[in-house]
């Protein structure tokens, strides 16, 4: 993240981007229908160069390959010219991809900037080419709708990825001022908001002690550290996607959900159903659906699952604790696929009286070997995740000893009375996942009494001055 040296200069939790965003929707609904289009794509390109300034006119000639693709293969009079453009488009895309996000790891150099959302935008271009292709969606005839698909400010960052069949048909209707709207979407950034700079912010010192300094610590401070970090994460990102969501949904535009309470998951594929859900179902789509083809023995569907996770994993970054996040994951599905058809074969049946404390067990085994692939995801490099794996299985004996446990807490920089403070922000985020099982909250705080309702919000907004880190940290996925 740091070779964005500006990416501070258009901060979500600033004054800044406040009164961008207001700006921006208050031109977009006043001016005529034909100017909207022209607002919000001046607008994004104005965002994205606040971020890295020297890369738009790259970025605005992938936008112009891909539209030009999208116009040829609908017009290709046969399958083998349609293919020769499609191959281009993703040739372009993906090129571009590795020659500003590996080559540089991989040959040891520097280019000097990385792409804001480089990982997001392609797959959202290469979506669009894809759907062309198959027949799915028409290519798109305006270069100025086009572009702002790709350019659109509130998820270019970092998502969700986009379909072409939702997104450009909503930026065609251009949609009109709803109150309704405006207040859903500021409720979903204030959520956002939440996430990111009160849980995910004020976790992370404490993560980030301990991985600086993981061969101090023994297993108990490590395991507690590791789930800090997935709930981290998790807050962050969501966090992102729902400020992401929450800005286009009070202009009346609707982005893909990216998460769905995925830590409550009882196996890894519903998991990965409720988890970066937009990066699951292109990788599904377009990645898994191809490989396997119809009617696939169970080795290949286990060849392609594998396929998937490790180019996830590559899809984060050259990293080897990245390709063994998603080997670990490839793993975890694969060998869940194949225990539940050895299940299946052999007529087995749970009792239903054991039904609910199983599911309870399965949701806790989910969540640990989620947060073990979580510990090489957050490693700096592998002989790193290698040592704090090493420390994860040692001292959990004498930690039991309060006085040792008070002096391991010590060793992170953070004040053993914090320590409630942390398992309470975690606390919240599961109450709410756990309020959101039986429906979205929003419309039923809408539908409680007024003191009641604005109680929330004010409790809400209290919660942001006074707990959130006013530092405004970088989103952890716009790295990628």
């Amino acid at each position: 993240c740091s070779r964005h040296g500006s990416r501070a200069a258009m901060n979500y939790y600033s004054i800044r981007f406040g009164f961008f965003f207001a700006t921006v929707a208050t031109l977009y609904f006043i001016a005529p229908r034909a100017w909207r289009i022209p607002i919000l794509l001046s607008a994004s390109a104005l965002f994205y160069m606040a971020y890295v300034p020297q890369y738009i006119f790259i970025l605005l000639a992938l936008i112009s390959i891909d539209y030009c693709a999208g116009l040829a293969i609908e017009r290709a009079a046969s399958r083998h010219r349609k293919r020769t453009w499609l191959a281009l488009s993703i040739a372009a895309n993906l090129g571009l991809m590795c020659t500003f996000k590996y080559l540089p790891t991989l040959l040891g150099v520097s280019l000097g900037i990385m792409p804001l959302g480089l990982s997001f935008h392609t797959f959202q271009a290469m979506a669009y080419t894809i759907e062309v292709y198959r027949g799915r969606q028409a290519a798109e005839r305006s270069f100025w709708v086009y572009a702002l698909y790709v350019l659109f400010f509130p998820q270019i960052a970092a998502g969700p990825i986009e379909r072409p069949q939702s997104l450009l048909t909503q930026f065609r209707k251009a949609p009109d001022f709803r109150y309704s709207n405006v207040v859903s979407g500021l409720q979903l950034m204030a959520w956002g908001f939440f996430q990111k700079y009160v849980v995910a912010d004020q976790i992370g010192p404490l993560v980030d002690s301990v991985y600086h300094s993981s061969t101090q610590f023994s297993g108990p401070i490590i395991a507690f550290t590791a789930i800090c970090f997935s709930f981290q994460i998790l807050c962050d990102f969501s966090g992102y996607c729902d400020i992401a969501t929450g800005v286009a949904e009070v202009m009346g535009f609707r982005l893909t959900r990216n998460f769905k309470r995925p830590f409550s998951a009882d196996s890894m594929a519903e998991y990965w159903k409720r988890w970066h859900i937009s990066l699951s179902y292109w990788m599904r789509d377009y990645v898994f659906f191809p490989l396997c083809g119809i009617r696939a023995r169970t080795f290949r569907i286990c060849t392609a699952i594998m396929v998937v996770f490790l180019a996830n994993g590559i899809w984060h970054g050259a990293s080897w604790t990245y390709l063994i996040s998603g080997f670990l994951h490839g793993i975890y599905r694969v060998t869940e696929l194949l225990a539940g058809r050895a299940i299946s074969r052999a007529g087995w049946a749970l009792n239903p009286v054991w039904e609910r404390p199983v599911r309870v067990l399965r949701i806790m085994l989910v969540f640990s070997l989620i947060t073990f692939a979580f510990i090489f995801f957050r490693a700096t490099s592998l002989s790193q995740s290698i040592e704090i794996v090493r420390h994860l299985f040692s001292g959990w004996w004498e930690v039991t000893k309060p006085t040792v446990l008070a002096g391991e807490f010590a060793k992170t920089g953070r004040r053993l009375a914090r320590l409630p403070f942390t398992v309470a922000l975690i606390g919240v985020v599961q109450l709410v996942h756990f309020l959101q099982a039986s429906g979205p909250l929003r419309p039923r705080i809408a539908t409680q009494p007024s003191w009641l309702r604005w109680g929330i919000y004010y409790a809400g907004v209290a919660s942001l001055f006074v707990f959130a880190d006013q530092s405004g940290s970088a989103f952890i996925y716009f790295r990628f």
